[in-house]
């Protein structure tokens, strides 16, 4: 059986694109009862209010909690016995070394999905230690697929990725609303201006998804002299390369931050 122990967005994206594929073995461990309830109404799952017993009745236990509350976690279940269990650790900036610790004699697995998880659209990355055999990992990949799509990273690379695909949804969708905003200043409506932000960002994922690099495409797009180039002669003066450089390093050293946090 596979438990969650949290019942939250990133759970129920899993959730939704494991029952698709006719994974109905369940178990969500969650603290709300009316969380509970609706994952219960909804998807047909069985649902408990306690870890310790979650864990007695899976052999798959995925962590989808907030970093912040896995030591009160690894506290209450100190002495629940994980002996041949496999975890799997979706805890942002929570190392291999974090988790070999909590849950001895474990299989641990870290991954870091993102939020298009939740139209089955999310990248995961996925990190192992020598421990975990060949068999385990593709389980793991084999759960990840079920939401996207799912690359194997040594740990080392994790809090980048963290900074890039983890928290990249935020900065994309802060992006999208800035040229919502900037749209409505031009005096389009709010629903129109959303419409053709929302539209342009979904074609360009699909034409850079076919091939075309994203330098390729600003090519294509910006004739000389043209209300393209125009536009990216701003986005160059103001130093908007740095800027997102500089925003993805600030996550990334938070990731950093809330591993040695842990003693990670």
């Amino acid at each position: 059986m596979i438990g969650f122990i949290g019942g939250g967005n990133m759970a129920e994206a899993m959730l939704k694109g494991m029952l698709a594929k006719g994974m109905r073995d369940v178990l969500v461990s969650e603290p709300r009862d009316d969380r509970r309830q609706h994952l219960r109404q909804l998807y047909d799952i069985d649902t408990t209010g306690s870890n310790a017993e979650l864990i007695n009745r899976c052999d798959v236990i995925i962590l989808a909690i907030k970093p912040q509350i896995v030591n009160a976690l690894a506290d209450e279940i100190r002495d629940v016995d994980v002996t041949g269990k496999v975890i799997i650790s979706i805890m942002a900036g929570v190392n291999l070394s974090y988790l070999e610790r909590v849950f001895l004699a474990a299989s641990v697995i870290r991954v870091m999905p993102n939020t298009p998880a939740l139209e089955q659209e999310g990248m995961s990355v996925v990190s192992v230690n020598e421990a975990v055999s060949e068999d385990v990992l593709n389980r793991a990949i084999e759960l990840l697929d079920c939401i996207g799509k799912t690359l194997v990273l040594p740990e080392a690379f994790m809090d980048a990725v963290t900074a890039l695909s983890g928290s990249g949804p935020g900065f994309i969708a802060y992006f999208v609303d800035s040229m919502i905003y900037a749209g409505e200043r031009l005096g389009l409506a709010r629903d129109i201006a959303t419409t053709l932000a929302v539209q342009t960002l979904t074609g360009t994922a699909k034409l850079l998804q076919a091939g075309i690099s994203p330098a390729g495409l600003v090519k294509m797009v910006a004739s000389p002299g043209g209300t393209t180039e125009a536009g990216l002669n701003v986005l160059n003066d103001r130093g908007a390369r740095g800027i997102i450089t500089q925003t993805l390093t600030a996550a990334c050293q938070r990731s950093i931050e809330l591993g040695k946090k842990l003693g990670g």
